[in-house]
């Protein structure tokens, strides 16, 4: 005769736990921490105050490209001066001239300079020049920030007629940009020397008798006393040539004689 199970047993049985399911799991907890936000893009140029000389060097200040008016458009967030020092000078002497880039606005002001191995055009035949050692071997053509000067007499001619040479034909190898981030009152600077020199024209070669060939040169000779007015290009980028242009002026005194212009009695 079959066994009946009795109702306790089946309340048992029922209660137990299948012994091939797994127990159940947990709701997997959401991380309470804030993720992280993105890292913000690296932006092209450096940020830099003092010399403009470290600029030439700083692999970090070079740009791929710039918008045209883009430095035209930070000129109104910058005060540009050059100061010469002293402000008189004795013919032959030499003054120090400190060209001075401030943002005078409250915000970041970016400047876009171009780096040159060498001008196009003509360049100066120095060889002709007395006192100037003969030209090495060309090194490798380095960008670098140029600053050209020209200096005027009072009656606004140039007191340089510096010989030149034809280019290699070739065109120069184009600038490489550079952008600089100029924080409120940052200042970029760059000393130049100015000798109160001028340099005349050589005289034109002449054919010797027999064939021979004399290239003359020319001697630099002491400015004489006057006013002069020294004219700076700054190499930005963008803007023609009236719009880089800075100037400052000094005055030349008369050089003083090897014995001081005493009279000497025999």
């Amino acid at each position: 005769m079959a066994s009946r199970a009795t109702p306790a047993l089946l309340l048992v049985l029922a209660a137990a736990p299948a012994g091939c399911d797994d127990p159940p799991r947990a709701a997997p907890v959401a991380d309470a921490r804030p993720s992280a936000p993105p890292p913000a893009p690296s932006r092209e140029g450096c940020a830099r105050t003092g010399g403009v000389d470290g600029v030439e060097g700083d692999p970090s200040c070079v740009v791929t490209s710039a918008s045209e008016d883009a430095m035209r458009a930070a000129l109104k967030s910058l005060s540009i001066r050059v100061t010469a020092a002293p402000l008189e000078v004795v013919g032959g002497g030499t003054a120090l001239l400190t060209v001075t880039i401030e943002n005078t606005s409250s915000a970041e002001t970016t400047l876009f300079l171009e780096a040159r191995a060498r001008p196009a055009g003509p360049r100066t035949d120095w060889s002709r020049v007395v006192g100037v050692p003969e030209p090495r071997p060309a090194a490798p053509e380095v960008p670098r920030l140029l600053f050209p000067m020209t200096t005027t007499d009072s009656h606004d001619r140039d007191v340089d007629a510096l010989p030149t040479v034809a280019g290699t034909g070739a065109p120069p190898p184009p600038p490489a940009l550079l952008a600089v981030h100029l924080r409120p009152g940052g200042k970029l600077t760059r000393v130049v020397s100015w000798w109160a020199l001028r340099i005349p024209a050589p005289a034109p070669a002449v054919t010797l008798d027999g064939g021979h060939r004399y290239v003359p040169k020319t001697t630099a000779q002491n400015l004489t006393p006057g006013e002069y007015t020294v004219t700076l290009e700054l190499p930005f980028y963008g803007l023609g040539r009236e719009e880089r242009k800075v100037t400052t002026r000094l005055r030349v005194t008369r050089t003083p004689l090897p014995d001081g212009g005493l009279k000497r009695g025999f």
